[in-house]
C-alpha cells in the first residue's frame, strides 16, 4: 500500500473511532488497492459530524400547538393541468431543501 493511502487511512481511522463507525474498515484486508482507493474517497465525502447533529436532533421531541394544525382542502390530482402538478412539486422540493417539513394525514382507500 503506497504512503498517502496508508496516510489517508491513518487520519480515516481517527475520525471513525471518533464517531463509533470503525466497523466500516473491518474487511479491509479483504479489499483490493482499487477498491481501498475508492472506500477512502467515499470516507472523505462523509460528514459524519452533521449525520452524529442530525441524528441527535432526529431524537427531539417538539411541541406542537394544535393551532398550527389546520384542515387542508382537497384536490384532485387527477384534475390538475400538468403545470400546476409541476407548480406543486416544485414548491415541495423548495421546501425540503430548505429542511421544513409538513405533515398531512390522510385516510386511505376511500373513493368517492
Amino acid at each position: 500500500m503506497n504512503l498517502i493511502l496508508e496516510d489517508d487511512l491513518d487520519k480515516l481511522k481517527i475520525i471513525l473511532n471518533k464517531h463509533r463507525q470503525e466497523h466500516v474498515l473491518n474487511f479491509w484486508n479483504e479489499l483490493d488497492e482499487d477498491e481501498k482507493i475508492n472506500l477512502i474517497k467515499q470516507l472523505k465525502n462523509i460528514d459524519f459530524e452533521k449525520i452524529e447533529k442530525l441524528y441527535e436532533n432526529s431524537k427531539k421531541q417538539e411541541e406542537t400547538s394544535i393551532s398550527e394544525v389546520s384542515p387542508i382542502p382537497y384536490i384532485n390530482k387527477l384534475a390538475m393541468t400538468k403545470e400546476t402538478q409541476e407548480k406543486y412539486i416544485e414548491i415541495g422540493n423548495r421546501i425540503i431543501k430548505a429542511g421544513e417539513v409538513a405533515v398531512i394525514s390522510m385516510a386511505g382507500g376511500q373513493r368517492n
